[in-house]
């Protein structure tokens, strides 16, 4: 900091206050220190203690009663209004110094950084300034597209004018930037991705172009910027001198208020201009530190004693540090010390042995500091890492768990609202959520009674609150409640009869008012903890479900709230309000999340057994009769109201049969919506073609193989005339059956679809096909097996004569002795290189038996194997376990690499020291189907082990 404060004076200082309103909500308001500052502050605080002599509040303190009371005995002496009625009053403290603004302190840092302090401009290109200006506007109007079109025509003016001026780069970049707005129309509003987007181009801007060792205008070096514990900066010539802070001060009021700078200031430092083409510098500076009231900041008491609040200790601490700077600045003025009006002090210097330095304008250096410090805490304690004492600022009140909002402003236990168990229910609708009868008769909602519902709402008050559909309330005109008896028929039926009589006296409002139990239809908000994303709260239909005693929901939600059925607990809220039903069943309902808003993927799908079903089902040769067909569809089709419409056979003679295909193309059609289009859709499913192959096909003159399957999708006017359904279509994939249902013809028609395919599915798999696993699934035929220990025979003479480019004929003990001095070799590029042969010939071996085996060494072939049917239709596991089952294990890796050697040359206690087999080096040959060997038990635990342990090794680094 400068030593003089009148070098520091430069500038007419306006402070960019922290106001605080309503329980310290954060909003910014400009204070200019002599002019404005009446208009937000009520009085100065000048007096650092709390209390007089006599235990009252002191006067120009920072209880002062003129910022407003401080507890419910107190009125406040600026507005004459007790606690309750006083909003509170802000005050001021005015810094005897200016200091550095702790919420633009970095940006400031940058600014310098990036600056000549000798020309007092920017140190980047005039290209880049131009191409940053007009891609900040074009990202303003949301042309994302044309941002980096921008860059392309700036490069290829320059290709063809090496020597353009910046005046001729910025009218051509301003004329691309103007034709792309005129073109267009459109409103564009400040989204997600258009935020992050104009961040990262200031960011990339600072990063690449403000990094010159020398001013491209002046040619002189660079100079150095350092900052210091976030309160002071430290500038270093290129000579290695070190600007004092007053320097510093006056480069910022000389270059900020450059004519010729403002503009770009403005897109760099969004947010501080004060007019077209002009920046204020002054806000990066504090004269003035806002003082909030003092019911924002109330006084704890414990019994008799009083403990001051955090925000108002660290005040305190900022008056004390300016009532010392100004009595350093009066001696070195050469006046008498000032005394406080307030509380009268010997005017003596016994406060200089507590403060660092030799010289008054050392003393008076370090204090300043001192106060910046203090200052920041104010703000934000965690910008200060040398006080070990400290309490927390503004940011720390706001932010985090323990924050203002987290901890006391946003809702803990709720009224109506229940909590329990869920359990998966495929027969419900999509969008519903199965009520038990113990939830249903204590959720209740307040009924206005009118001519059109009383009849119902009487019957509910005849049925009390134990019956459902009852009632537990009723409200009358003039706000006096009747709880309903549950063993008093008499009373509510007394009660039943005046439901449309008026009450008399004065009246509150115009009808009764009764609250009636949850029924059929009413919306519930469903939220699963922890809340990672929108969709985590989702608007449910109720759907009273008697004799269960937990929550139901579908499978297809399952992915949105990233629940299974393993015991989560799922909470659900019951609006109570007829604006809340209508934003919960219009904008947060299921049929309206099922796109996710991070990429805009399909979330709702059917998961598990409903793939394999409905594989299954629409696979060539699946056929059923008519009693067959129409029970299906029925299942399917249970909550449609209105005519079926039914499908043709497929084979007329000698009986009529209808596919499985066309049982998926039925419920299609009665979902569409009648005035709509039919779907036509042409897309793959997730089994590949290849798994349809079982013999290799004959060559043939436009043969297609992809033509010939059931992989290819081909929907025609809403009927399935070719390909099998799988998780492409039905699942949470994108661009399937589901999803262009959801893109044609919205959320309630895809909602539906789902609903009916999962009761259909359901409904095949109990009825005609259960799926079950046998051991006939993993078992391999006799000659693929034979070819397989073949395999894993001949693995064991590979080793350390392969990985090494021995012959084959060389004497065993010279292979390890080759390993053994690799391995104790200080240079241990010939073991890594070594160690990856290793590695390549497992992989060889595993890539080898893997051929052998899957998926025509199988005993049973797709899609007649239950397991792979699992598998390839995406309803659980990978194609990796199923390796594993049938064909082996394979190499055992640790972070890429084999398990590493011990000291001795061993992989494991149990082999030889440099073992040259696969099998010392983690390679399992063995499979889950016939069992696998102790040892590689003892790989896999150890290897867990290694893991853990190096990752706390790191962790503690």
């Amino acid at each position: 900091m400068c030593c003089w404060p009148r070098h520091c004076r430069l500038l007419n200082q306006s402070l960019l206050h922290f106001r605080v309103n309503a329980g310290l909500t954060a909003s910014y308001t400009k204070l200019k220190p002599r002019d404005n500052k009446g208009k937000l502050s009520v009085k100065a605080i000048t007096n650092s203690r709390f209390l007089d002599g006599v235990g009252n509040v002191a006067s120009n303190s920072l209880y002062d009663l003129a910022l407003g009371p401080a507890d419910s005995k107190e009125v406040c002496a600026t507005c004459s209004q007790n606690f309750n009625n006083c909003p509170g009053h802000f005050g001021h403290i005015e810094l005897p110094l200016p200091v550095y603004n702790p919420l633009f302190f970095d940006k400031l840092y940058l600014l310098i950084g990036g600056s000549c302090l000798v020309c007092h401009t920017l140190t980047c290109p005039r290209p880049a300034v131009h191409l940053l200006i007009q891609q900040l506007t074009l990202v303003d109007h949301g042309a994302m597209q044309e941002v980096y079109q921008l860059e392309q025509v700036l490069n290829q003016h320059l290709e063809e004018n090496p020597k353009a001026t910046g005046c001729e780069i910025e009218s051509v970049l301003r004329d691309f930037t103007e034709s792309i707005l005129t073109a267009q129309t459109h409103c564009v509003f400040q989204i997600k991705h258009l935020v992050e987007k104009k961040s990262t181009l200031i960011n990339d801007f600072w990063r690449t172009h403000m990094k010159a060792r020398k001013c491209p205008h002046c040619r002189s070096g660079k100079s150095t910027v350092r900052r210091e514990h976030n309160s002071k900066l430290i500038v270093t010539m290129p000579s290695g001198a070190q600007i004092p802070e007053r320097t510093v001060h006056r480069f910022v009021f000389l270059y900020l208020n450059k004519p010729n700078t403002g503009f770009l200031l403005k897109c760099l430092f969004s947010g501080l201009e004060a007019g077209e083409n002009v920046f204020l510098p002054d806000l990066f500076f504090l004269e003035l530190l806002v003082v909030p009231p003092c019911r924002y900041r109330p006084i704890n008491r414990l019994g008799d004693q009083m403990f001051t609040n955090g925000h108002t200790v660290n005040l305190q601490a900022v008056m004390k540090d300016c009532v010392t700077i100004r009595k350093l600045l009066a001696l070195m003025a050469g006046e008498k010390v000032p005394q406080e009006t307030e509380v009268s002090e010997p005017a003596d210097q016994t406060f200089l042995a507590g403060i660092m330095g030799l010289t008054l304008e050392d003393k008076l250096y370090n204090t300043w500091v001192h106060l910046q410090s203090h200052v920041n805490i104010v703000f934000d304690s965690d910008m200060d890492k040398l006080m070990t004492e400290k309490y927390p600022g503004i940011r720390q009140v706001l932010e985090k768990k323990d924050g203002l909002f987290r901890k006391h402003m946003m809702g803990k236990r709720v009224d109506y609202a229940a909590r329990s168990v869920i359990c998966p229910d495929m027969y419900i609708g999509t969008n519903e959520i199965g009520i038990p009868m113990v939830f249903a008769t204590k959720l209740t909602y307040p009924q206005p009674v009118t001519p059109w519902n009383v009849k119902e709402l009487r019957q509910a008050v005849l049925n009390g609150p134990n019956v459902h559909p009852g009632a537990s309330m009723v409200i009358n005109e003039d706000g006096r409640k009747t709880i309903l008896s549950t063993t008093d028929p008499a009373q509510r039926e007394a009660v039943a009869k005046q439901l449309l009589t008026p009450s008399q006296g004065p009246q509150k409002m115009s009808m009764k008012i009764v609250y009636r139990h949850i029924k059929n239809g009413d919306v519930m908000l469903l939220n699963r903890q922890p809340t990672l994303h929108r969709p985590s709260i989702q608007a449910h239909s109720a759907r009273i479900l008697p004799g269960e005693k937990v929550l139901r929901l579908h499978y297809a939600n399952c992915k949105a709230y990233n629940a299974d059925f393993d015991g989560d607990e799922m909470n659900a809220h019951f609006p109570q309000s007829e604006l809340g039903r209508a934003e919960a069943y219009h904008l947060v309902s299921t049929h309206r999340q099922y796109l996710v808003p991070k990429d805009g993927k399909p979330l709702a799908g059917l998961i598990q057994d409903h793939m394999v079903s409905g594989t299954r089902m629409t696979i060539r040769g699946c056929f059923f009769s008519r009693d067959q067909y129409t029970e299906l569809v029925y299942r399917g089709l249970t909550d449609r109201v209105g005519r079926v419409k039914l499908l043709p056979p497929a084979i007329l003679k000698p009986q009529q049969l209808w596919t499985g295909k066309q049982v998926v193309s039925t419920l299609l059609l009665n979902v569409i919506p009648e005035n709509a289009v039919p779907l036509n859709l042409v897309g793959k499913s997730k089994i590949p073609s290849k798994a349809w192959v079982q013999v290799p096909p004959r060559a043939a003159p436009g043969y297609k193989a992809d033509s010939m399957c059931d992989s290819q999708v081909l929907i025609r006017q809403g009927e399935l005339l070719l390909g099998v359904l799988d998780k492409a279509h039905y699942g949470s994939s994108a661009y399937g059956l589901v999803h262009c249902c959801y893109e044609l013809y919205g959320g309630e028609t895809s909602g539906k679809l789902l609903s009916c395919l999962a009761r259909l599915f359901t409904a095949y798999l109990q009825l005609y096909r259960g799926f079950t696993l046998g051991v006939e699934d993993i078992l391999v035929k006799p000659g693929a097996n034979k070819q397989r220990k073949k395999i894993i025979k001949q693995s064991l003479n590979i080793g350390t004569k392969a990985a090494f480019n021995l012959p084959s004929n060389v004497d065993q003990s010279e292979a390890r002795g080759r390993w053994q001095d690799a391995h104790l070799n200080p240079d241990q590029r010939d073991f890594t290189m070594a160690d990856h042969k290793f590695k390549e010939m497992a992989n060889q071996v595993n890539n080898d038996i893997n051929k052998v085996c899957m998926p025509v060494g199988l005993h049973t072939s797709f899609p007649d194997n239950n397991l792979q049917l699992m598998v390839q239709s995406g309803a659980k596991g990978s194609t990796v376990n199923t390796m594993q089952i049938s064909c082996l294990l394979g190499q055992i890796e640790l972070e890429g690499r084999r398990p590493p050697l011990m000291p001795s040359g061993k992989f494991l206690p149990c082999f030889q020291p440099y073992d040259p087999s696969p099998g010392a080096g983690g390679f399992v040959s063995g499979r889950f189907l016939t069992g696998i060997k102790p040892q590689v038990h003892t790989h896999t635990h150890l290897l867990t082990v290694h893991t853990v342990i190096w990752r706390i090794f790191y962790i503690t680094i």
